[in-house]
């Protein structure tokens, strides 16, 4: 069942277009350090060092009619982060493992108010969820998180592009997250209150494009 929900997210940003679709992929080492809390005043220091890896399909692509042009960006990427964690001995708490395994689609549908040769204004409507534990197959791991959310969005942004390079701005309106552990309990959420407990972010995006 997961192996079909993870190709439903794929398919449709396939079958859009045959242009304007990139595939990518990553896997990179870090290391660092964070807290955990020993008791309700105190903290120790923990050592880290984590594997991730991911692979990213997108899509941009824009088509103008009469009333204006109207353009999709989309991307869907399926990452495995590996996190060891090295505690101090005389804390007495062994070190562990974490695995967080990501599904996150997100799509926005733009629609271009006000364009030039290297300028266009937009306003868009979307959204993108965060999936965990929606793995291809199965780790044998116990410790595996699940946090499902949905973040819908309105957006407004300027997009200047330079030759090949572009950057892009904007401010967000997002409604409050909405958690899940099944997708049916999408649709037992009070709507209202999402919007009403929404948040407006700042946002900068900037590329290259081939």
């Amino acid at each position: 069942m997961k192996k079909y929900l993870f190709l439903l997210f794929f398919l449709p940003l396939i079958s859009l277009s045959q242009s304007g679709i990139s595939l990518s992929g990553s896997s990179q080492f870090y290391t660092g350090q964070s807290i955990i809390p020993l008791d309700p005043t105190s903290f120790s220091a923990v050592n880290y060092n984590s594997r991730n890896h991911e692979i990213k399909l997108s899509i941009f692509r824009g088509r103008k009619f009469k009333i204006g042009t109207f353009a999709i960006n989309a991307s869907v990427s399926y990452s495995i982060n590996q996190v060891n964690y090295s505690l101090d001995p005389n804390l007495g708490i062994p070190n562990y493992e974490t695995t967080q395994i990501n599904l996150i689609p997100k799509i926005g549908f733009w629609y271009i108010v006000f364009q030039t040769k290297n300028t266009f204004i937009y306003t868009s409507i979307g959204g993108f969820a965060i999936m965990e534990d929606l793995n291809i197959g199965s780790l044998d791991n116990d410790n595996l998180y699940e946090y499902n959310s949905i973040i819908p969005f309105f957006r407004t942004g300027l997009q200047l592009n330079y030759g090949k390079f572009f950057i892009n701005p904007f401010i967000s309106f997002d409604l409050d997250e909405i958690n899940f552990i099944e997708f049916n309990n999408i649709w037992d959420v009070d709507l209202k209150e999402k919007i009403k407990n929404y948040n407006i972010r700042s946002g900068l995006e900037f590329g290259i494009m081939f």
